[in-house]
């Protein structure tokens, strides 16, 4: 049976949802649910992994694991995809998810190759002008700023023109890729119980009596975190800052990694977990007083700011991260560390500021519902392939009946 959709893109390990090389895995596990769930059936090609079958069941959605990383990757990726006789392929894309720059040519020639209509999510946007020696230190790029700004122009001015649909996150993102649509990144709706906030605290030995705050997700460097830990020591012992997640893992390969220079610098001020394993992600969130998310410059939409708004977590934001996500003004906290110390310490002698935050927190989770967004995707699909075959109205498992 021939599916509507095929997305191509890593992919979560088999009975898990928040595993793999990247936050984009459980982006398209949750989507390719979610259209799911709208009456689409949905493929997934994605690359191989070590202990993952080469063609399995995700419950309904079909998971084939197809091509390896590196130069090849997308042009092997796009084939199979095609070969599965799909009404829409949709490309989820990274600069360095599956091969890095030097794949770049031939991912544009295998965007340009016939078939059914491409979708195109660039997961990160970034604006050439903003690319400087700064910018290169603190993504670990191993080239000239003005190497670096000229690979993002062209990649980011050529992948939407060679595409039928891209799909950028925020609107915001929109100024750097005009002929982009803004679809939202989706969020979890988890049963919540705040009640249970105590027990998930006892459970991961968090103490009561201390404002607890989170950064959550893969260890790097364009995160922010130092600010917060910074933060975190600042404001002293009335807070405790958990930094929960492993090393990304575009960075563990290295001997000294980030989140090795991290422990070594603040290991006395604050918890780092490690990885977290699938079963414990709601267990952090709902333990956490507020969760931080103090990036400098968001290149893309945080899937841990998602997480953290399914279970109406509450959020602070750089403010550069509350612009880009067009995020309440309470949310955001200017001033760098010192700014986030004083709000923490606020927070900390004045709980009942947490409900302020929470509400605003539970207004931006408006509209952000994985099936609402994975109705949008299905609204996207369907006027491509009206586009292309006006015979053809709706893609085929949508239709009544």
């Amino acid at each position: 049976m021939r599916p509507d959709v095929t997305l191509v893109s890593p992919y979560p390990a088999t009975g898990t949802r928040h595993s793999g090389v990247s936050g984009v895995a459980s982006y398209t596990a949750n989507l390719a649910h979610g259209l799911h769930d709208n009456g689409a059936a949905v493929t997934i090609v994605a690359p191989h992994e070590t202990g993952q079958p080469h063609d399995s069941w995700d419950g309904p959605v079909r998971v084939l694991r197809r091509f390896g990383r590196g130069a090849a990757a997308v042009p092997a990726a796009l084939a199979a995809a095609r070969r599965t006789g799909a009404g829409v392929v949709h490309l989820q894309h990274e600069l360095f998810l599956y091969g890095g720059p030097a794949g770049l040519p031939r991912q544009l020639l295998a965007l340009r190759r016939p078939g059914p209509p491409t979708v195109l999510t660039m997961h990160q946007v970034v604006d050439p002008v903003t690319v400087d020696r700064h910018y290169t230190r603190l993504h670990r790029l191993q080239v000239p700023p003005v190497a670096a700004r000229a690979a993002l122009a062209v990649l980011q001015h050529t992948l939407p023109r060679l595409a039928d649909a891209t799909v950028v996150h925020e609107e915001a993102f929109r100024r750097v890729v005009p002929a982009a649509v803004s679809l939202p990144h989706g969020i979890e709706t988890p049963a919540l119980d705040r009640g249970a906030a105590a027990a998930a605290r006892r459970t991961l030995g968090l103490p009561q009596d201390r404002l607890v705050v989170l950064c959550f997700g893969f260890l790097a460097p364009y995160k922010g975190l130092e600010t917060a830990l910074e933060a975190a020591g600042l404001a002293g012992p009335r807070v405790l800052l958990v930094v929960a997640g492993g090393d990304h893992p575009r960075l563990a390969e290295q001997r000294d990694t980030y989140g090795l220079m991290l422990r070594r610098t603040y290991g006395d001020i604050a918890r780092f977990t490690g990885y977290v394993p699938d079963r414990d992600v709601s267990s952090w969130f709902l333990a956490a007083d507020v969760a931080a998310f103090p990036y400098p410059s968001p290149h893309a939409a945080s899937g841990a700011l998602a997480l953290a708004l399914a279970h109406r977590t509450p959020a602070l934001l750089s403010p550069e991260l509350a612009r880009t996500a067009a995020a309440p003004a309470v949310l955001a906290v200017p001033g760098g560390a010192a700014g986030l110390a004083a709000r923490l310490l606020r927070l900390a002698s004045e709980p009942a500021q947490l409900d302020r935050l929470r509400s605003a927190t539970a207004a931006m989770a408006d509209g952000r519902s994985w099936p609402a967004v994975a109705r949008r995707h299905l609204d996207l699909y369907e006027g491509l392939i009206r586009d292309q075959n006006p015979a053809r109205r709706r893609l085929r498992s949508a239709q009544p009946g």
